[in-house]
């Protein structure tokens, strides 16, 4: 994961432009512009994203995707959901997690 926001336009953020769900867990981190502990949880998810790179990764500014927030009950930032393919939700942490934390969460979404 870089330090670009990858922006999703659908309604539903673990959906594909085709409107089908994604074939691979999603990793959706929810953060905001002036939010310290939000630089650890991107540090994370870059250290998760190069260990496991078979998974989607999307960052969600709350400002800028204020919808997606809402419906997803985001509340505080940074707020890190894990989405398996089948779309359930396996992991949701307020704060950042470590990359052990990640790592046993990703293994719960395949």
């Amino acid at each position: 994961m870089t330090n670009e926001t990858i922006s999703k336009t659908n309604s539903d953020p673990t959906e594909s432009n085709t409107g089908h769900a994604q074939e691979r867990p999603t990793v959706l981190f929810f953060s905001s512009a002036f939010c310290d502990p939000c630089a650890t949880a991107r540090n994370t998810l870059d250290q998760v994203s190069k260990l496991v790179p078979s998974v989607n990764y999307a960052e969600l500014d709350v400002a800028r995707h204020s919808d997606e927030a809402e419906r997803a009950g985001i509340v505080s930032t940074p707020t890190i959901v894990i989405v398996a393919a089948n779309g359930d939700e396996v992991f949701r942490a307020h704060g950042a997690p470590t990359v052990n934390q990640m790592l046993v969460a990703l293994a719960k979404a395949v």
